[in-house]
């Protein structure tokens, strides 16, 4: 004999709501990532033109002086 269950099939709503969870939460580290990214582009500017000198300008005339 064949039961027949008079609970609602909810798989294909709890499918949905775990998608739109999951997404929320992608969407909302997406923003705190790119929020993080714009704080510190200034000191990442600042840092990179300092390390740009430091190659280009420092290291050739340490190797100027030590006579090589």
């Amino acid at each position: 004999m064949v039961q027949i269950s008079n609970k609602p099939n909810i798989n294909g709503i709890k499918n949905a709501s775990e998608d739109a969870d999951y997404s929320s939460k992608l969407i909302a580290r997406e923003g705190k990532l790119f929020a993080g990214l714009l704080a510190t582009r200034t000191q990442g500017f600042a840092i990179g033109i300092l390390l740009a000198v430091i190659l280009l300008v420092l290291i050739p005339a340490i190797v100027k002086l030590c006579g090589m």
